[in-house]
C-alpha cells in the first residue's frame, strides 16, 4: 500500500516538476523578454498553473509573479536532493520486497524512512504555499481563500503546488 501511494506521489511530483523545469531555462543576462520571448510564456504558464482557474482575476504584479517563481524554483532546488533520496529508498524497498522471503524489519525500516522523506517534501511544499500566500494582497488572498478553501478545489493547484 505504501509503495503504491509513494509511486502515485512520485508520479504527481514528476509531472509537477516538469513545469518548474521549464521555468528554470537559463538565459543570457539580458532582460527575459528580449533574450527569449518563450521564457516569459513559461513563467506565465507556471503562475497560471499555481492559481488556476483564478489567475487572471488576481491581477498579479510582475514583482509578485517573479517572487512566486523564485519561491517555486527555490523549493524545487531544495527538494531535488530529497527526491533523489526518495528514489533510492523506494528502489531499496522494491528490492527488499521482490525476494523469496522478504525481511519484514527491513521493509518496515525502509518504509519509515520513505515516509520521513515524504513528510519533509510535503512540509517544504506547504511552506512554499504559505510563502506564496503571504505575497498576495488582502484582496487577492480573499479570492484565493474563496476558491481553494471553499471545497472548490477540483484540480487542486494551490493546495498541491505541484512540486510543483
Amino acid at each position: 500500500m505504501n509503495l503504491c501511494l509513494s509511486l502515485v506521489f512520485i508520479v504527481s511530483l514528476a509531472f509537477g516538476s516538469a513545469a518548474v523545469a521549464v521555468a528554470q531555462v537559463s538565459t543570457p543576462a539580458q532582460s527575459d523578454e528580449q533574450a527569449d520571448p518563450n521564457n516569459v510564456q513559461d513563467y506565465s504558464a507556471l503562475i497560471k498553473g499555481v492559481f488556476a482557474p483564478i489567475t487572471d482575476q488576481l491581477n498579479l504584479t510582475k514583482e509578485q509573479e517573479f517572487r512566486i517563481v523564485a519561491i517555486i524554483t527555490g523549493t524545487e532546488v531544495k527538494a531535488n536532493s530529497l527526491m533523489q533520496q526518495l528514489d533510492d529508498v523506494d528502489q531499496q524497498l522494491c528490492q527488499a520486497v521482490l525476494i523469496d522471503s522478504p525481511d519484514e524489519a527491513t521493509i518496515s525500516q525502509l518504509s519509515s524512512k520513505e515516509g520521513m522523506i515524504l513528510t519533509q517534501i510535503v512540509t517544504m511544499k506547504v511552506r512554499a504555499n504559505g510563502s506564496i500566500y503571504r505575497l498576495l494582497t488582502p484582496d487577492q488572498r480573499t479570492l484565493v481563500s474563496r476558491q481553494f478553501r471553499a471545497g472548490n478545489q477540483k484540480v487542486g493547484y494551490l493546495g498541491s503546488i505541484s512540486i510543483y
